[in-house]
Formats: structure tokens, sequence, C-alpha cells
């Protein structure tokens, strides 16, 4: 890739099919070798949202969490938002509100994404974590939540009660922007 001319062409193609260079990053690889005719970009975007995913974790707080939540913000969106599909990530915490461990708890369809409150607490005692902090994206841009989501939240929220573990919030990301359960009223 080091002829600058091919290095415009295949950006004008990603670019053009795609829109921006996020939705690009983001879109499944099998598209993105259809709009540049071959694997020519697949290890550069693998090795680019490796690095935009290591800068933006680096960005959260190493103690509480939860004492910077524009750079959990930041972090969740730059992991999630340009998604083609639902994703559901949990960021699992110990008693001080450190994160623990980020993990994607599932990946779904385009409009969809499943997980299970038992799923989650039993990682949750793996891990020793507290409190976590959930968090699923909305390919459609829409920030609302869908009757599922918070029916998943209330289940998740009673049965983490139990297990005396705290569920700080859920976040709702989408390209232009978040939405907190919590903030909302809805946790």
């Amino acid at each position: 890739m080091g002829d600058p001319e091919r290095a415009k062409l295949l950006s004008d193609r990603l670019l053009d099919r795609f829109g921006s260079f996020p939705e690009a990053l983001n879109a499944p690889e099998a598209d993105r070798i259809d709009a540049v005719g071959g694997r020519d970009v697949e290890g550069l975007f693998a090795s680019v949202r490796a690095a935009i995913h290591i800068v933006l974790r680096g960005r959260l707080p190493q103690r509480a969490v939860l004492a910077s939540e524009p750079a959990v913000l930041e972090y969740l969106r730059g992991t999630m938002a340009f998604a083609p599909n639902e994703q559901f990530r949990v960021l699992y915490l110990n008693a001080g509100n450190a994160l623990l461990r980020d993990e994607l708890a599932g990946s779904g369809s385009v409009s969809s994404v499943h997980v299970y409150p038992r799923e989650i607490l039993k990682r949750c005692l793996e891990l020793g974590a507290t409190a976590i902090i959930v968090a699923h994206n909305h390919p459609s841009g829409r920030l609302v939540p869908s009757r599922s989501d918070r029916t998943m939240t209330r289940n998740l929220v009673e049965a983490a009660r139990a297990l005396d573990v705290a569920v700080h919030d859920h976040i709702l990301i989408a390209q232009e922007g978040s939405l907190s359960f919590r903030r909302q009223g809805l946790l």
C-alpha cells in the first residue's frame, strides 16, 4: 500500500461505499473486501481497530471509573457507536469502582442483541465484581430504549440486587450520542 495513488483510490472507494472512516472501519469484512476489490486493507483495518480500542481504554481511569463519566462515554462510543450490529458490553467494577474487566457479552443483528442476566452475574462472581455498567448500541442511531431494553435492564437489576451487585447504569450508544438509563429514571 506504499503507492499514494492506490491508497487514494482505495480510500475513495471506502468513503463512497460507507460514508465515513468509522463506518468503513466497523463494516463487515466482506463488505470492505467487496468495496476495494480485494483483501488489501484488512490487516490495516484490524490494526487500526485494535489501536483505537487500546487508546480509548487507556483513557479510562485506573481508579474509580465513575469519577470520569466523559472518558467512559468516549470509550463506549469509540468502541460501539459505529458497529453495524447491536453489541452488549459489560464493564465489571470492584468495590472501589475500578475497572476489573471490559467484555462483550453479546453481539446480535442490526436491531437486537440477546443477553442473559444470569450469565452476566455469573461472570461478576467469577471476577469478584461488586458493580457493573452495561451498555449497548443502536446502529439505527435512535437513542430510545426499546421495551425489551427496559425489561432486560429491570431483570438484570433485580437479579443483581439478590447477589449484592450494583448496576450503576445502562448506557445506550449511537453515532450521535448516548443515553443513560439512570439519568432517564429507567434504572
